[in-house]
């Protein structure tokens, strides 16, 4: 839980116990409620004044409770928001000088607009490649969890140019805009392009109307992520005998190749010829990755001169109707 959710959860704590202490003095010694309430604020804060009005069996077992629980809540909250007030007036302004610094000093970087799911899960992959990224995000919320994550993060709007500026959009390689209004990343396009027009724009597209509008607003490339989720699933479940996919986004669209592996029947029209004399390819469109004997022996970007013998498995890649003209031609 981070900071300031355990700030606010222990205030409403310390404010139910105060509460509580208040009703319970008020009831149990019949205290005005003002006296109730001074008498449970000196309990909690152990202040050390003597007691507001004499008290009872039960008014001791309600000061006990109130010492017990109270004062460790109050420690608690007073330390929490002290580590806050530090963090943000001194800790919190020298971090970002430092990440300033750091981000100053990048060449070759990949801008990276929004932390959301998609935007952490981008950042992710791309630290992976060892690629540096420079992440813009607005929601304070976000920036937080992501300099917890070690993210190098300009706060601000990356829809504004200074914000763009500050993530060295000059020295950039690319920027991916992929905040959850298409509007904003519409606009986060347009401002990218106005300042770098040579610099290559990734840009989210959450509706299917906005992609258009992205390409015309000048991005280089569009994904779409429920789209791509939704293509996955459907071929998935049409497709059960489907191996793996290889996926390419052209031009904003999403280009779904299929690798496949087919036992050659013996009396397939390819059984005994080799790769080149089969016309694979030319019959199929489909290109052959490698070829496995009968005998176990594999063979990855088989010679054209290899022998094709009937039971040896072919692995192929291709579109899904490049692949399934394969399968017709060899006869699975």
């Amino acid at each position: 839980m981070r900071r300031e959710r355990r700030l606010a959860v222990s205030l409403t704590v310390l404010s139910l116990l105060t509460l509580t202490g208040m009703v319970g003095f008020h009831l149990i010694e019949g205290a005005s409620l003002g006296d109730s309430l001074y008498m449970t604020v000196l309990t909690i804060s152990t202040v050390g004044f003597s007691e507001v009005f004499p008290l009872s069996t039960g008014g001791r077992v309600m000061t006990s409770v109130l010492i017990v629980t109270g004062v460790g809540t109050a420690l608690y909250t007073a330390a929490t928001a002290l580590e806050i007030g530090l963090e943000r007036f001194m800790g919190g302004d020298a971090r970002r000088k430092r990440m300033s610094r750091e981000i100053d000093q990048l060449e070759g970087h990949v801008i990276v607009c929004g932390f959301g799911r998609v935007g952490r899960n981008t950042w992710q992959a791309l630290r992976e490649e060892d690629v540096p990224v420079v992440v813009v995000e607005s929601d304070p919320e976000a920036v937080a969890a992501g300099i917890e994550a070690g993210v190098l993060i300009v706060e601000g709007d990356a829809t504004r140019n200074e914000a763009l500026a500050a993530a060295g959009i000059e020295r950039a390689r690319a920027l991916i805009a992929c905040v959850r209004n298409d509007n904003d990343n519409l606009v986060i396009v347009l401002s990218a392009k106005h300042q770098r027009g040579d610099l290559p724009v990734i840009a989210r597209a959450t509706e299917l109307e906005a992609q258009e509008k992205l390409r015309l607003a000048g991005a280089d490339r569009i994904v779409s992520p429920q789209l791509v989720g939704a293509h996955r699933l459907a071929a998935l479940a049409a497709q059960p005998r489907l191996d793996e996919f290889v996926d390419l986004i052209l031009h904003g669209r999403l280009v779904e190749f299929r690798i496949e592996e087919m036992k050659v029947p013996q009396g397939s029209v390819i059984a005994g010829k080799t790769l080149r004399e089969s016309l694979i390819r030319e019959q199929s469109g489909a290109l052959v990755l490698g070829v496995e004997s009968p005998g176990g022996e594999l063979h990855l970007n088989p010679d054209p001169d290899l022998r094709i013998r009937g039971g040896a498995m072919i692995i192929a890649i291709g579109s899904a109707e490049q692949v399934d003209r394969l399968r017709t031609y060899v006869g699975v």
